[in-house]
């Protein structure tokens, strides 16, 4: 490329309004298991459900990604996002008007094992009723073509949890998959077609969704929390396949922070942290996830 990396080369806009829609919200519920009630806010993660891109199904590459016909886009087809940084202030409501500004800020041109990459962070800031709730950093990875996953290793009994921890296990159907690249409006084919994700980009079977594995963090780490989280960070290590188990392991800390008071004494804040791993059935992790 001879010009610096741009939000148009990623297909990117710098700008998107969405309406919370309460039926898309029901049918997040749905998939996820669990009750819904209209009149609480946007579940944590739940923004990721809209500010989808909307492009023409005669628009979509091979690969069921919308087509990039510039430079970038042939020379780095392969999209994955490998981790973020998400920071909640306030709530967002459902069935109101939300806007999502993006920014570019930070691309970085690396060699790697399957070749030439670009290591990408977008800045996204969520804004409703004039002022912003939500704002997140994704890292996300663009690779050239080629290359194949091995099939996970031997069974590895996990044994117990942690003494003080919690753990939750999920198995990820063909439905399950199917029903999240309906909500995000996500028509990558290694997600729903076995053919082409085994024979074209050399997975052993189809791939459970990045986001879809850290949202399924989030829901089991709810069960376990009092307060709504402010914070989640997380970093995807290795994919996760259909109808193989994911083991969601949590363990909270408290934190303990002194900060001075405007008088003599004072003031302590706890805040609770909980780290969250979901690991394969052959023991290796492949996600992490920090929330507070």
């Amino acid at each position: 490329m001879d010009h610096p990396l741009t939000l148009a080369d990623l297909g990117v806009p710098h700008e998107q309004s969405d309406t919370l829609s309460v039926a898309h919200a029901a049918l997040a519920a749905a998939t996820f298991n669990r009750p819904y009630n209209p009149d609480a806010p946007l579940p944590l993660l739940w923004h990721w459900l809209f500010f989808n891109p909307t492009v023409a199904t005669t628009a979509l590459g091979v690969d069921g990604h919308p087509a990039r016909a510039d430079e970038f886009g042939r020379s780095f087809p392969r999209r994955m996002w490998v981790g973020g940084r998400i920071n909640r202030s306030g709530d967002l409501i459902v069935g109101h008007e939300a806007t999502r500004r993006t920014h570019l800020v930070g691309a970085q041109r690396k060699t790697g094992s399957t070749g030439d990459l670009y290591i990408v962070t977008l800045h996204h800031t969520i804004e409703q009723f004039g002022r912003t709730v939500i704002e997140e950093h994704q890292d996300v990875v663009y690779r050239e073509a080629g290359g194949t996953t091995a099939t996970p290793g031997t069974v590895v009994d996990p044994g117990p949890p942690e003494s003080d921890g919690w753990r939750h296990v999920v198995h990820p159907s063909t439905a399950l998959l199917f029903r999240f690249s309906a909500l995000t409006f996500n028509s990558h084919r290694i997600h729903y077609d076995h053919n082409y994700a085994t024979t074209v980009e050399g997975y052993p079977a189809l791939v459970v969704h990045g986001p879809l594995t850290a949202m399924l963090i989030a829901e089991a780490a709810n069960a376990h929390m009092v307060e709504t989280p402010h914070t989640f960070a997380f970093r995807a290590m290795q994919p996760l396949f259909v109808d193989q188990p994911i083991r969601i392991d949590g363990t909270t800390s408290q934190l303990v922070a002194t900060a001075p008071a405007t008088t003599a004494a004072t003031t302590t804040a706890t805040t609770a942290s909980t780290t969250v791993t979901a690991t394969r059935l052959d023991g290796v992790t492949a996600m992490i996830a920090t929330i507070t």
